[in-house]
Protein backbone atom coordinates (compact mmCIF):
# COMPACT_ATOMS: atom_id res chain seq x y z
CA UNK A 1 0.00 0.00 0.00
CA UNK A 2 1.34 3.79 -1.02
CA UNK A 3 0.75 6.82 0.74
CA UNK A 4 0.70 10.53 -0.24
CA UNK A 5 3.69 11.87 -2.50
CA UNK A 6 4.69 15.00 0.44
CA UNK A 7 5.29 18.13 -1.16
CA UNK A 8 7.18 21.35 0.10
CA UNK A 9 7.54 24.82 -1.50
CA UNK A 10 10.90 26.36 -1.39
CA UNK A 11 12.15 29.70 -3.34
CA UNK A 12 13.14 32.93 -2.77
CA UNK A 13 11.00 35.55 -0.60
CA UNK A 14 8.55 37.34 -3.76
CA UNK A 15 9.05 34.17 -6.34
CA UNK A 16 5.43 33.59 -5.36
CA UNK A 17 5.65 30.91 -2.73
CA UNK A 18 2.59 31.78 -1.26
CA UNK A 19 0.51 32.46 -4.31
CA UNK A 20 1.91 29.11 -5.90
CA UNK A 21 0.41 27.26 -2.19
CA UNK A 22 -3.11 29.44 -2.39
CA UNK A 23 -3.72 27.48 -6.30
CA UNK A 24 -2.66 24.61 -5.41
CA UNK A 25 -5.17 24.21 -2.61
CA UNK A 26 -8.12 25.98 -4.74
CA UNK A 27 -7.06 24.13 -7.69
CA UNK A 28 -10.57 22.68 -7.55
CA UNK A 29 -13.35 24.77 -5.86
CA UNK A 30 -15.75 22.02 -6.47
CA UNK A 31 -13.84 19.39 -4.95
CA UNK A 32 -12.78 21.27 -2.22
CA UNK A 33 -16.48 21.86 -1.12
CA UNK A 34 -17.67 18.49 -1.52
CA UNK A 35 -15.05 17.66 1.09
CA UNK A 36 -11.83 16.10 -1.74
CA UNK A 37 -9.74 18.48 -0.64
CA UNK A 38 -8.79 17.62 2.92
CA UNK A 39 -7.14 19.78 5.31
CA UNK A 40 -4.82 18.56 7.74
CA UNK A 41 -3.04 20.08 10.39
CA UNK A 42 0.03 22.47 8.27
CA UNK A 43 -1.02 20.22 5.25
CA UNK A 44 -3.29 19.99 2.32
CA UNK A 45 -4.21 16.93 0.72
CA UNK A 46 -4.98 16.32 -3.31
CA UNK A 47 -6.31 13.51 -3.94
CA UNK A 48 -5.60 11.16 -6.61
CA UNK A 49 -9.24 11.99 -8.43
CA UNK A 50 -8.53 15.63 -8.23
CA UNK A 51 -4.94 15.21 -10.15
CA UNK A 52 -6.74 13.07 -12.35
CA UNK A 53 -9.44 15.20 -13.56
CA UNK A 54 -6.94 18.21 -13.89
CA UNK A 55 -4.65 16.29 -15.96
CA UNK A 56 -6.57 13.67 -17.87
CA UNK A 57 -5.77 15.00 -20.99
CA UNK A 58 -2.07 14.76 -20.82
CA UNK A 59 -2.37 11.59 -18.43
CA UNK A 60 -3.80 10.18 -21.96
CA UNK A 61 -1.38 12.01 -24.24
CA UNK A 62 1.48 10.96 -22.41
CA UNK A 63 -0.10 7.49 -21.31
CA UNK A 64 0.82 8.02 -17.60
CA UNK A 65 -0.98 5.90 -14.91
CA UNK A 66 -1.15 7.11 -11.52
CA UNK A 67 -1.28 5.29 -8.73
CA UNK A 68 -0.24 7.02 -5.45
CA UNK A 69 -3.42 8.21 -3.67
CA UNK A 70 -2.51 11.73 -4.59
CA UNK A 71 -0.57 14.67 -2.81
CA UNK A 72 0.17 16.16 0.72
CA UNK A 73 1.34 19.59 0.32
CA UNK A 74 2.75 21.11 3.64
CA UNK A 75 1.07 24.63 3.54
CA UNK A 76 3.88 26.40 5.24
CA UNK A 77 6.64 27.63 2.56
CA UNK A 78 9.73 27.83 3.47
CA UNK A 79 13.57 26.79 4.29
CA UNK A 80 12.13 27.12 8.48
CA UNK A 81 9.27 24.43 7.65
CA UNK A 82 11.39 22.60 5.49
CA UNK A 83 14.06 22.11 7.70
CA UNK A 84 11.59 20.31 10.64
CA UNK A 85 10.37 17.91 7.88
CA UNK A 86 13.54 16.16 9.32
CA UNK A 87 14.21 12.43 9.47
CA UNK A 88 17.31 10.44 10.64
CA UNK A 89 19.33 10.90 7.40
CA UNK A 90 17.16 13.12 5.31
CA UNK A 91 13.93 14.71 5.19
CA UNK A 92 10.52 13.60 4.86
CA UNK A 93 9.08 15.56 1.82
CA UNK A 94 9.38 13.40 -0.65
CA UNK A 95 9.98 15.74 -3.55
CA UNK A 96 10.11 19.50 -3.73
CA UNK A 97 8.08 22.53 -5.38
CA UNK A 98 11.09 25.36 -6.17
CA UNK A 99 9.66 28.59 -7.14
CA UNK A 100 11.52 30.91 -9.40
CA UNK A 101 10.19 34.19 -10.86
CA UNK A 102 10.68 34.12 -14.59
CA UNK A 103 11.12 38.14 -14.41
CA UNK A 104 14.30 37.32 -12.17
CA UNK A 105 15.79 33.51 -12.23
CA UNK A 106 17.87 32.06 -9.37
CA UNK A 107 18.16 34.56 -7.01
CA UNK A 108 20.11 34.14 -3.51
CA UNK A 109 17.33 32.42 -1.63
CA UNK A 110 17.13 30.19 -4.35
CA UNK A 111 20.62 28.97 -4.30
CA UNK A 112 20.32 28.36 -0.79
CA UNK A 113 16.81 26.45 -1.01
CA UNK A 114 19.04 23.72 -4.15
CA UNK A 115 21.97 23.57 -1.72
CA UNK A 116 19.49 21.93 1.07
CA UNK A 117 17.99 19.87 -1.65
CA UNK A 118 21.11 18.71 -2.56
CA UNK A 119 21.83 17.71 1.19
CA UNK A 120 18.97 16.12 2.16
CA UNK A 121 18.74 14.41 -1.51
CA UNK A 122 15.28 16.00 -2.06
CA UNK A 123 14.29 15.85 -5.73
CA UNK A 124 12.48 18.54 -7.40
CA UNK A 125 10.22 20.12 -10.05
CA UNK A 126 10.61 23.42 -10.89
CA UNK A 127 7.50 26.09 -11.10
CA UNK A 128 8.77 29.08 -13.61
CA UNK A 129 5.96 31.54 -11.80
CA UNK A 130 5.15 34.90 -13.44
CA UNK A 131 4.71 33.92 -16.78
CA UNK A 132 1.60 36.19 -16.98
CA UNK A 133 3.93 38.97 -16.32
CA UNK A 134 5.44 38.29 -19.48
CA UNK A 135 5.20 41.53 -21.91
CA UNK A 136 2.12 40.56 -24.02
CA UNK A 137 1.08 37.15 -22.42
CA UNK A 138 -2.67 36.48 -23.14
CA UNK A 139 -3.63 34.84 -19.94
CA UNK A 140 -5.43 31.54 -20.10
CA UNK A 141 -7.25 30.98 -17.09
CA UNK A 142 -7.01 27.58 -15.55
CA UNK A 143 -5.67 26.09 -19.15
CA UNK A 144 -2.78 23.77 -18.66
CA UNK A 145 0.48 25.34 -20.34
CA UNK A 146 0.43 23.69 -23.49
CA UNK A 147 -2.86 25.42 -24.70
CA UNK A 148 -1.86 28.87 -23.36
CA UNK A 149 1.14 28.60 -25.05
CA UNK A 150 0.10 27.91 -28.44
CA UNK A 151 -2.85 31.03 -27.76
CA UNK A 152 0.21 33.30 -27.92
CA UNK A 153 1.95 35.46 -30.52
CA UNK A 154 5.01 34.04 -31.84
CA UNK A 155 6.88 36.99 -30.27
CA UNK A 156 5.58 36.11 -26.70
CA UNK A 157 6.34 32.40 -26.96
CA UNK A 158 10.30 33.27 -28.24
CA UNK A 159 10.41 35.52 -25.21
CA UNK A 160 9.51 32.80 -22.89
CA UNK A 161 11.69 30.44 -24.54
CA UNK A 162 14.41 32.93 -24.20
CA UNK A 163 13.25 32.99 -20.37
CA UNK A 164 13.57 29.16 -19.77
CA UNK A 165 16.67 28.84 -22.07
CA UNK A 166 18.40 31.40 -19.43
CA UNK A 167 16.87 29.80 -16.48
CA UNK A 168 18.31 26.27 -17.52
CA UNK A 169 21.66 28.26 -17.96
CA UNK A 170 21.40 29.34 -14.28
CA UNK A 171 20.84 25.81 -12.80
CA UNK A 172 23.71 24.61 -15.13
CA UNK A 173 26.07 26.90 -12.77
CA UNK A 174 24.45 25.59 -9.79
CA UNK A 175 25.41 22.01 -11.35
CA UNK A 176 22.05 20.50 -12.40
CA UNK A 177 21.20 20.37 -16.05
CA UNK A 178 17.30 21.42 -16.47
CA UNK A 179 14.70 21.25 -19.42
CA UNK A 180 10.97 22.51 -19.39
CA UNK A 181 9.08 19.38 -19.28
CA UNK A 182 7.57 18.90 -22.70
CA UNK A 183 11.59 18.41 -24.23
CA UNK A 184 13.10 16.69 -21.48
CA UNK A 185 14.77 13.77 -22.72
CA UNK A 186 16.29 12.36 -19.31
CA UNK A 187 14.32 12.61 -16.26
CA UNK A 188 16.74 10.73 -13.99
CA UNK A 189 19.33 13.65 -15.58
CA UNK A 190 17.33 16.26 -15.92
CA UNK A 191 15.18 18.71 -13.55
CA UNK A 192 11.59 19.09 -15.01
CA UNK A 193 10.58 23.25 -15.20
CA UNK A 194 6.67 23.64 -15.87
CA UNK A 195 6.16 27.21 -16.63
CA UNK A 196 2.99 28.33 -14.33
CA UNK A 197 1.24 31.37 -13.36
CA UNK A 198 -0.19 31.01 -9.68
CA UNK A 199 -2.21 34.17 -10.43
CA UNK A 200 -4.37 32.81 -13.50
CA UNK A 201 -3.29 29.19 -12.35
CA UNK A 202 -2.00 28.42 -15.65
CA UNK A 203 0.09 25.51 -16.09
CA UNK A 204 -0.93 24.09 -12.54
CA UNK A 205 -2.04 20.78 -14.08
CA UNK A 206 1.33 20.07 -15.73
CA UNK A 207 3.10 21.08 -12.52
CA UNK A 208 0.66 18.79 -10.03
CA UNK A 209 0.97 15.61 -12.74
CA UNK A 210 5.13 16.05 -12.63
CA UNK A 211 5.21 16.35 -9.13
CA UNK A 212 2.77 13.02 -8.85
CA UNK A 213 4.22 11.49 -11.70
CA UNK A 214 8.07 11.55 -10.73
CA UNK A 215 7.81 10.81 -7.43
CA UNK A 216 5.28 7.63 -8.56
CA UNK A 217 8.04 6.46 -11.01
CA UNK A 218 11.31 7.68 -8.84
CA UNK A 219 10.11 7.20 -5.25
CA UNK A 220 7.31 4.02 -5.00
CA UNK A 221 9.22 2.27 -2.51
CA UNK A 222 10.05 4.67 -0.46
CA UNK A 223 6.13 5.75 -0.15
CA UNK A 224 5.58 2.19 0.99
CA UNK A 225 3.85 2.17 3.75
CA UNK A 226 4.92 -0.28 6.76
CA UNK A 227 3.19 -1.02 10.24
CA UNK A 228 4.15 0.82 13.33
CA UNK A 229 3.90 4.70 12.78
CA UNK A 230 6.92 7.21 11.85
CA UNK A 231 6.68 10.90 11.78
CA UNK A 232 8.04 14.58 12.23
CA UNK A 233 6.56 17.20 15.34
CA UNK A 234 6.52 19.93 12.93
CA UNK A 235 6.06 22.85 16.24
CA UNK A 236 4.71 22.84 19.68
CA UNK A 237 1.47 25.09 20.04
CA UNK A 238 -0.95 26.24 22.57
CA UNK A 239 -4.36 25.56 22.16
CA UNK A 240 -7.20 26.45 24.37
CA UNK A 241 -8.51 23.79 27.01
CA UNK A 242 -5.87 21.36 25.57
CA UNK A 243 -2.95 23.23 26.34
CA UNK A 244 0.49 22.35 24.84
CA UNK A 245 -0.34 20.05 21.69
CA UNK A 246 2.09 18.50 19.10
CA UNK A 247 1.70 19.80 15.04
CA UNK A 248 3.00 16.26 13.34
CA UNK A 249 3.36 14.99 9.66
CA UNK A 250 3.06 11.03 10.30
CA UNK A 251 4.88 9.80 7.22
CA UNK A 252 5.05 6.03 7.72
CA UNK A 253 2.21 3.65 9.33
CA UNK A 254 -0.69 4.42 11.42
CA UNK A 255 -1.37 6.38 14.79
CA UNK A 256 -4.51 5.64 16.87
CA UNK A 257 -5.82 6.99 20.46
CA UNK A 258 -4.30 5.27 23.22
CA UNK A 259 -0.76 4.53 21.44
CA UNK A 260 2.34 4.67 23.20
CA UNK A 261 4.58 7.37 21.45
CA UNK A 262 8.12 8.27 22.30
CA UNK A 263 10.04 11.36 20.87
CA UNK A 264 12.83 13.72 22.15
CA UNK A 265 13.31 16.36 24.86
CA UNK A 266 15.70 18.66 25.94
CA UNK A 267 17.18 15.84 27.93
CA UNK A 268 15.98 12.68 27.32
CA UNK A 269 13.92 10.61 25.63
CA UNK A 270 9.87 11.06 26.43
CA UNK A 271 7.66 8.04 26.30
CA UNK A 272 3.65 9.11 26.57
CA UNK A 273 0.42 8.23 25.65
CA UNK A 274 -2.11 9.34 22.94
CA UNK A 275 -5.02 11.34 24.93
CA UNK A 276 -6.55 12.49 21.32
CA UNK A 277 -6.04 12.74 17.78
CA UNK A 278 -7.06 16.20 16.48
CA UNK A 279 -8.15 17.16 12.32
CA UNK A 280 -9.34 20.78 11.39
CA UNK A 281 -12.92 20.89 10.76
CA UNK A 282 -14.18 21.77 7.35
CA UNK A 283 -14.25 25.39 6.31
CA UNK A 284 -17.73 24.74 6.33
CA UNK A 285 -18.21 23.28 9.43
CA UNK A 286 -16.18 25.89 11.58
CA UNK A 287 -19.45 27.26 13.07
CA UNK A 288 -17.63 28.12 16.61
CA UNK A 289 -14.38 29.69 16.27
CA UNK A 290 -13.49 27.94 19.27
CA UNK A 291 -14.16 24.50 17.91
CA UNK A 292 -11.26 24.75 15.57
CA UNK A 293 -10.88 21.10 15.38
CA UNK A 294 -12.74 17.69 15.32
CA UNK A 295 -11.77 14.24 16.59
CA UNK A 296 -10.67 11.03 15.38
CA UNK A 297 -9.62 7.74 16.33
CA UNK A 298 -7.13 6.95 13.89
CA UNK A 299 -4.83 8.50 10.95
CA UNK A 300 -2.84 6.80 8.52
CA UNK A 301 0.30 8.10 6.65
CA UNK A 302 0.99 10.37 5.16
CA UNK A 303 -0.98 13.09 7.35
CA UNK A 304 -0.97 16.59 9.29
CA UNK A 305 -2.47 15.63 12.50
CA UNK A 306 -2.82 17.62 15.90
CA UNK A 307 -1.52 15.20 19.42
CA UNK A 308 -2.69 15.87 22.84
CA UNK A 309 -0.67 14.22 25.43
CA UNK A 310 1.04 13.87 28.40
CA UNK A 311 4.53 15.80 28.69
CA UNK A 312 4.01 17.00 25.11
CA UNK A 313 5.26 20.80 26.41
CA UNK A 314 8.69 18.96 27.16
CA UNK A 315 8.47 18.00 23.04
CA UNK A 316 11.47 19.26 21.02
CA UNK A 317 10.02 20.88 17.27
CA UNK A 318 12.12 18.99 14.14
CA UNK A 319 12.33 15.08 16.66
CA UNK A 320 11.06 12.08 15.69
CA UNK A 321 7.61 10.38 16.42
CA UNK A 322 7.70 7.30 16.70
CA UNK A 323 4.86 4.83 17.93
CA UNK A 324 5.89 1.89 20.60
CA UNK A 325 4.45 -1.39 19.00
CA UNK A 326 4.75 -5.14 20.01
CA UNK A 327 7.47 -5.30 16.93
CA UNK A 328 10.31 -2.86 18.63
CA UNK A 329 11.15 -2.89 21.95
CA UNK A 330 10.86 0.47 23.92
CA UNK A 331 14.06 0.40 24.84
CA UNK A 332 15.03 0.37 21.10
CA UNK A 333 12.91 3.31 19.98
CA UNK A 334 14.72 5.20 23.06
CA UNK A 335 18.29 4.16 21.59
CA UNK A 336 17.13 5.20 17.95
CA UNK A 337 15.83 8.55 18.96
CA UNK A 338 19.19 9.47 21.13
CA UNK A 339 21.17 8.48 18.40
CA UNK A 340 19.14 10.67 15.98
CA UNK A 341 19.70 14.07 18.20
CA UNK A 342 23.22 12.97 18.99
CA UNK A 343 24.02 13.52 15.54
CA UNK A 344 22.21 16.88 15.56
CA UNK A 345 23.28 18.47 18.67
CA UNK A 346 26.95 19.93 18.95
CA UNK A 347 28.91 20.39 21.59
CA UNK A 348 32.32 20.32 21.08
CA UNK A 349 35.79 21.97 22.91
CA UNK A 350 37.41 23.10 19.43
CA UNK A 351 37.08 26.79 18.11
CA UNK A 352 33.83 27.71 16.44
CA UNK A 353 30.64 29.71 16.67
CA UNK A 354 27.81 29.09 18.91
CA UNK A 355 24.52 28.21 18.04
CA UNK A 356 21.02 28.26 20.07
CA UNK A 357 17.74 27.61 18.10
CA UNK A 358 14.31 25.99 18.87
CA UNK A 359 13.94 23.43 17.18
CA UNK A 360 16.37 20.45 16.07
CA UNK A 361 15.71 20.72 12.53
CA UNK A 362 16.80 24.33 12.54
CA UNK A 363 19.96 23.11 14.17
CA UNK A 364 19.97 20.45 11.22
CA UNK A 365 19.86 22.67 8.54
CA UNK A 366 21.88 25.45 10.11
CA UNK A 367 24.85 23.61 10.72
CA UNK A 368 24.49 22.01 7.40
CA UNK A 369 24.73 25.66 5.73
CA UNK A 370 27.56 26.62 8.25
CA UNK A 371 30.01 23.45 7.08
CA UNK A 372 29.01 23.97 3.55
CA UNK A 373 30.70 28.08 4.34
CA UNK A 374 33.76 26.33 6.49
CA UNK A 375 32.20 27.87 9.49
CA UNK A 376 33.05 25.29 12.26
CA UNK A 377 30.34 25.49 14.88
CA UNK A 378 31.19 24.79 19.26
CA UNK A 379 28.33 23.99 20.42
CA UNK A 380 24.11 23.95 18.37
CA UNK A 381 21.67 23.12 21.26
CA UNK A 382 18.36 24.22 21.60
CA UNK A 383 17.08 27.21 23.64
CA UNK A 384 18.12 30.53 23.70
CA UNK A 385 21.44 31.91 24.98
CA UNK A 386 22.88 32.00 28.08
CA UNK A 387 25.44 33.70 30.04
CA UNK A 388 27.65 30.90 29.75
CA UNK A 389 27.45 30.96 26.08
CA UNK A 390 28.82 34.56 25.82
CA UNK A 391 31.67 33.23 28.35
CA UNK A 392 32.52 30.91 25.62
CA UNK A 393 31.94 32.84 22.90
CA UNK A 394 34.34 35.62 24.85
CA UNK A 395 36.77 33.37 25.39
CA UNK A 396 37.02 32.06 21.50
CA UNK A 397 37.33 35.58 19.94
CA UNK A 398 39.98 36.46 22.23
CA UNK A 399 41.97 33.95 19.51
CA UNK A 400 39.79 34.13 16.61
CA UNK A 401 37.00 36.95 16.72
CA UNK A 402 35.32 36.12 13.83
CA UNK A 403 34.22 32.61 15.90
CA UNK A 404 33.49 34.26 18.92
CA UNK A 405 29.68 34.88 18.13
CA UNK A 406 26.53 33.84 19.43
CA UNK A 407 23.58 33.18 16.60
CA UNK A 408 20.27 32.87 18.25
CA UNK A 409 17.54 31.77 15.48
CA UNK A 410 13.92 31.54 16.33
CA UNK A 411 14.22 31.77 20.08
CA UNK A 412 14.09 34.81 22.25
CA UNK A 413 16.76 36.68 24.29
CA UNK A 414 16.51 38.26 27.59
CA UNK A 415 17.71 41.89 27.69
CA UNK A 416 19.95 41.06 29.95
CA UNK A 417 21.83 38.68 27.85
CA UNK A 418 21.67 41.51 25.13
CA UNK A 419 23.03 43.83 27.51
CA UNK A 420 25.89 41.10 28.94
CA UNK A 421 27.17 40.42 24.91
CA UNK A 422 27.29 44.12 24.19
CA UNK A 423 29.53 44.66 27.60
CA UNK A 424 31.55 41.91 26.87
CA UNK A 425 32.30 42.64 22.99
CA UNK A 426 30.40 39.44 21.69
CA UNK A 427 28.61 39.81 18.46
CA UNK A 428 24.76 38.19 19.03
CA UNK A 429 22.99 37.37 15.54
CA UNK A 430 19.03 37.25 16.18
CA UNK A 431 17.50 35.91 13.56
CA UNK A 432 14.07 33.61 12.44
CA UNK A 433 15.08 33.37 8.61
CA UNK A 434 17.82 30.99 8.16
CA UNK A 435 19.67 32.66 4.80
CA UNK A 436 19.56 35.53 6.71
CA UNK A 437 21.87 33.73 9.04
CA UNK A 438 24.73 33.15 6.99
CA UNK A 439 24.49 36.68 4.98
CA UNK A 440 24.66 38.61 8.39
CA UNK A 441 27.31 36.86 9.42
CA UNK A 442 29.90 37.08 6.34
CA UNK A 443 28.75 41.14 6.12
CA UNK A 444 30.00 41.09 9.53
CA UNK A 445 33.12 39.51 9.27
CA UNK A 446 33.85 41.15 5.84
CA UNK A 447 33.33 45.02 8.02
CA UNK A 448 34.98 43.22 11.00
CA UNK A 449 38.30 42.42 8.58
CA UNK A 450 38.14 45.81 6.81
CA UNK A 451 38.14 47.47 10.54
CA UNK A 452 41.06 44.91 11.12
CA UNK A 453 42.64 46.20 8.08
CA UNK A 454 42.25 49.81 8.17
CA UNK A 455 43.77 49.37 12.03
CA UNK A 456 46.36 47.44 11.39
CA UNK A 457 47.36 49.84 8.58
CA UNK A 458 47.69 53.27 10.48
CA UNK A 459 50.02 51.10 12.75
CA UNK A 460 52.43 49.35 10.27
CA UNK A 461 54.36 50.63 7.99
CA UNK A 462 53.51 49.83 4.66
CA UNK A 463 55.79 49.45 1.33
CA UNK A 464 57.30 52.92 -0.13
CA UNK A 465 59.63 53.43 -2.63
CA UNK A 466 60.52 57.32 -2.94
CA UNK A 467 62.88 59.40 -5.24
CA UNK A 468 65.03 62.50 -4.34
CA UNK A 469 64.44 65.11 -6.87
CA UNK A 470 67.60 66.86 -7.88
CA UNK A 471 67.65 70.38 -6.79
CA UNK A 472 65.23 70.34 -3.98
CA UNK A 473 67.54 70.53 -1.08
CA UNK A 474 65.82 72.67 1.37
CA UNK A 475 67.75 72.66 4.07
CA UNK A 476 70.90 70.68 4.30
CA UNK A 477 70.49 69.09 8.66
CA UNK A 478 69.30 70.25 11.63
CA UNK A 479 66.64 69.06 10.01
CA UNK A 480 67.54 67.91 6.40
CA UNK A 481 64.74 69.23 4.44
CA UNK A 482 64.34 67.76 0.71
CA UNK A 483 61.71 67.12 -2.19
CA UNK A 484 60.96 64.14 -3.13
CA UNK A 485 58.76 61.77 -5.33
CA UNK A 486 56.50 58.60 -4.35
CA UNK A 487 57.03 56.45 -6.53
CA UNK A 488 55.12 53.26 -5.12
CA UNK A 489 53.24 52.68 -1.97
CA UNK A 490 52.80 55.76 0.83
CA UNK A 491 54.69 57.34 3.03
CA UNK A 492 53.68 58.20 6.61
CA UNK A 493 54.76 60.35 9.46
CA UNK A 494 56.88 58.31 11.50
CA UNK A 495 58.69 56.52 8.55
CA UNK A 496 62.27 54.98 9.31
CA UNK A 497 64.02 54.83 5.60
CA UNK A 498 66.88 52.91 4.31
CA UNK A 499 68.69 53.53 0.98
CA UNK A 500 69.10 50.19 -1.42
CA UNK A 501 71.81 49.19 0.77
CA UNK A 502 69.59 48.68 4.12
CA UNK A 503 71.70 51.00 5.43
CA UNK A 504 69.08 53.48 7.58
CA UNK A 505 69.23 57.01 6.82
CA UNK A 506 66.90 58.56 9.49
CA UNK A 507 63.17 59.01 10.37
CA UNK A 508 60.70 60.93 8.21
CA UNK A 509 59.29 63.92 10.77
CA UNK A 510 56.96 66.04 8.75
CA UNK A 511 55.40 65.93 5.36
CA UNK A 512 54.80 69.01 3.36
CA UNK A 513 52.85 69.61 0.36
CA UNK A 514 52.57 73.33 -1.16
CA UNK A 515 53.67 74.39 2.49
CA UNK A 516 50.79 72.62 4.40
CA UNK A 517 51.60 69.91 6.63
CA UNK A 518 49.84 66.43 6.20
CA UNK A 519 50.01 62.87 7.24
CA UNK A 520 50.84 60.81 4.32
CA UNK A 521 51.72 60.69 0.88
CA UNK A 522 51.09 58.45 -1.81
CA UNK A 523 52.39 57.14 -5.26
CA UNK A 524 52.69 59.98 -7.43
CA UNK A 525 52.58 62.88 -5.35
CA UNK A 526 55.76 65.13 -4.91
CA UNK A 527 56.36 66.49 -1.46
CA UNK A 528 58.90 68.06 1.17
CA UNK A 529 60.33 65.83 3.85
CA UNK A 530 61.94 66.45 7.17
CA UNK A 531 64.87 64.56 8.85
CA UNK A 532 66.57 64.99 12.07
CA UNK A 533 69.57 62.76 11.20
CA UNK A 534 71.04 62.48 7.74
CA UNK A 535 72.72 65.83 6.11
CA UNK A 536 71.98 66.14 2.71
CA UNK A 537 74.64 65.09 0.13
CA UNK A 538 76.47 62.46 2.43
CA UNK A 539 73.86 60.70 3.68
CA UNK A 540 70.90 61.74 1.22
CA UNK A 541 72.28 62.56 -2.35
CA UNK A 542 69.83 63.95 -5.40
CA UNK A 543 68.02 61.10 -7.45
CA UNK A 544 68.49 58.69 -4.85
CA UNK A 545 65.98 55.90 -4.23
CA UNK A 546 65.01 55.41 -0.49
CA UNK A 547 62.51 52.33 0.97
CA UNK A 548 60.50 52.17 4.18
CA UNK A 549 62.07 50.19 6.60
CA UNK A 550 59.82 47.29 7.65
CA UNK A 551 60.71 44.98 10.61
CA UNK A 552 60.71 41.46 9.99
CA UNK A 553 57.60 41.01 12.11
CA UNK A 554 55.37 43.63 9.93
CA UNK A 555 56.83 42.07 6.83
CA UNK A 556 55.26 38.49 8.14
CA UNK A 557 51.98 40.03 9.69
CA UNK A 558 51.76 41.76 5.96
CA UNK A 559 52.13 38.49 3.98
CA UNK A 560 50.13 36.22 6.72
CA UNK A 561 47.46 38.67 6.79
CA UNK A 562 47.09 41.67 4.40
CA UNK A 563 48.62 40.33 1.41
CA UNK A 564 45.43 40.69 -0.77
CA UNK A 565 44.96 44.41 0.30
CA UNK A 566 48.31 45.46 -1.65
CA UNK A 567 48.11 46.16 -5.30
CA UNK A 568 50.47 43.68 -7.49
CA UNK A 569 53.03 46.92 -7.50
CA UNK A 570 52.94 47.24 -4.06
CA UNK A 571 53.34 43.05 -3.30
CA UNK A 572 56.31 43.26 -5.53
CA UNK A 573 58.02 46.48 -3.64
CA UNK A 574 57.55 44.51 -0.31
CA UNK A 575 59.71 41.37 -2.25
CA UNK A 576 62.62 43.85 -2.65
CA UNK A 577 62.44 45.32 0.70
CA UNK A 578 62.47 42.26 2.28
CA UNK A 579 65.59 41.31 -0.57
CA UNK A 580 67.31 44.62 0.76
CA UNK A 581 66.78 43.68 4.53
CA UNK A 582 67.91 39.68 4.16
CA UNK A 583 64.38 38.65 5.16
CA UNK A 584 64.08 34.65 4.51
CA UNK A 585 60.69 33.26 2.92
CA UNK A 586 58.74 32.48 6.39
Amino acid sequence: MLRQVLVVVLGHVDSGKTSLLDAIRGTNVQARESGAITQHIGASEIPLETIKGLCSEQLAKMGIKLTTPGLLVIDTPGHETFANLRRRGGSVADIAVVVVDVTKGIEAQTKESLQILRDYRVPFVVACNKIDLLEGWNPQKGECFSHAFEKQREDVRNRLDERVYKLMGEFYEQGFGAERFDRVTDFTKQVVIVPVSARTREGLSELLLFVSGLAQRFLEKRLEIHEGGKGTILELKEEKGLGKTLDIILYDGSLREGDEIAFASQTSVVLSKVKALLKPKPLDEMRDPREKFKRVSEVHAASGVKIACDRSEEALAGSSIIVVSPAQSVEAVQEEIQNEVKEILVEKEEDGVILKADALGSIEAITKLFGDEGIPVRKALIGSPTKKDLMEASSVGKEKKELGVVFAFNVPVEKEIEEEAERMEVKLFEENIIYNLVDNYKRWVEEEKAEERRKAFAELTLPAKIAVLPGACFRASNPCIFGIEVLSGVIKKGYEMMNAEGTMVGKIKEIQHEREPIQESRKGQQVAVSMDAPYFGRQIKEKQFLYSSISREEVKMIEEKYLQALSDEEKELLKEIRRIKGYSVF
